[in-house]
């Protein structure tokens, strides 16, 4: 049994981004370092501010990282799953958390302590490489988040953090509440619902209890200005805007 359980550490690694292309020895003994924890959902993992003593990769379930305010409003950074690492960042650059993070759904982790991963990373240009990867890949992702904050109105913001948090399945789901996806727009959940309610009177998607469907994916991205996958891209201006 305690075989298994090291093979299956050993493969959720092996296909973390942040792991990706080590050698088996390595992704062994990170492996052997690895504590496993099954949380429920609603729990903190650590809270901004706080010391970054592990690294975390998820195997199952879904993780949220975001920034609170006074108000208790949140900032939502990221929502992570299967087989992402979080905690990176404060892991690397050995400084308090910037965000908080809460499951979303009962979730399995792998912790792994900070030090094997930082002196793994000092020993293996592999590792390096892919750290700097997802560091740029964060700078990137912020920076688009912040452009859609100042550019854009509510409804497109919904639209495209939609097709950013979209899982590729059939039909295209979503996996997120709508408390978790107006905290991710930048808006209010009551105007976010009513967003929602009317791209599903479009025929856009459709609303489940704890999951959104994607219904036309390509009309989601014309309305966001994206192109269509194998498709020209349409002028914005060929969707008419939201009306109620």
């Amino acid at each position: 049994m305690a075989d298994d359980s090291a093979r299956a550490f050993t493969a959720t690694l092996s296909r973390c981004p942040l792991f990706r292309g080590l050698p088996p020895g390595a992704l062994a003994d990170l492996s052997a370092q690895v504590t496993p924890f099954t949380v429920s959902p609603g729990s903190i993992l650590w809270n901004q501010g706080d010391e970054p003593l592990d690294l975390v990769v998820v195997q199952s379930g879904l993780l949220c990282e975001f920034q609170p305010s006074a108000s208790g409003r949140r900032s939502v950074l990221h929502v992570k799953g299967p087989p992402h690492a979080v905690g990176d960042i404060a892991v690397f650059d050995r400084r308090p958390h910037l965000a908080a993070v809460e499951t979303l759904r009962e979730s399995v982790i792998l912790a792994i302590p900070a030090e094997p991963v930082v002196a793994l990373a000092a020993a293996s240009v592999t590792l390096t490489q892919n750290v700097i990867t997802q560091f740029a890949g964060h700078v990137r992702s912020l920076a688009e988040q912040r452009a859609d904050l100042m550019i854009l109105d509510l409804a497109r913001r919904v639209a495209k953090a939609l097709l950013r948090m979209a899982r590729h399945s059939d039909p295209m789901t979503v996996d997120i509440g709508v408390t978790v996806l107006a905290n991710l727009a930048g808006g209010a959940r009551q105007s976010v619902s009513a967003v929602l309610s009317r791209l599903e009177r479009r025929g856009w998607l459709a609303l489940e209890p704890g999951r959104i469907l994607l219904l036309d994916v390509a009309a989601l991205r014309r309305y966001v200005g994206l192109a269509a996958t194998n498709a020209p891209t349409e002028p914005r201006d060929t969707v008419p805007p939201l009306a109620g």
